[in-house]
């Protein structure tokens, strides 16, 4: 269950927003505020209608464990969910599409993509608090990484002799 409060009263908006079948732990309004979006322990993200608290069509599926955070992108188009799958998603928004997902392992530091490619990867002084399910890809907000220095393409290997 969901529940929205007035910041400025402290009393309760509307009533709860019900669906999810275990606890929620992440939510967010899309940017517009039209919107709000879900993630709970039954594995599932939800879309909401801000205004009426009614859902927006089924439960989008395709993490196989707990949903431990969800954000819109910052124009609304896309919603990015983590999971202690150890994955995270990227969904449109309006046709709810999941895309190839992302694939975390926090032992080596490299984030995975489509046919297991890699995609970038952390230091570990920066592991623990900017890549764990719990934090991931909060979009807009969250760390902001220096990448002037970041070795990529057929010089990657240098990441490590620096």
């Amino acid at each position: 269950t969901v529940r929205l409060w007035d910041a400025a009263t402290g009393q309760p908006v509307g009533k709860p927003l019900r669906g999810h079948t275990h606890w929620v732990k992440s939510v967010s309004f899309s940017p517009d505020g039209t919107r709000i979006v879900t993630g709970s322990n039954d594995s599932t993200v939800r879309l909401w209608d801000a205004a009426t608290g009614q859902p927006v069509g089924e439960p989008l599926r395709g993490h196989t464990a707990s949903i431990n955070s969800v954000s819109f992108s910052p124009d609304g188009t896309r919603i990015v969910t983590g999971s202690d799958d150890k994955t995270v998603r990227l969904w449109d928004a309006v046709t709810r599409q999941p895309s190839t997902p992302f694939f975390l392992n926090g032992a080596s530091g490299w984030v995975a993509g489509p046919k297991h490619r890699l995609l970038l990867w952390v230091p570990p002084a920066s592991r623990h608090p900017f890549y764990s399910p719990q934090t991931t890809l909060t979009i807009p907000r969250g760390p902001e990484l220096d990448l002037s220095r970041m070795a990529h393409g057929q010089h990657w290997q240098k990441c490590r002799e620096e």
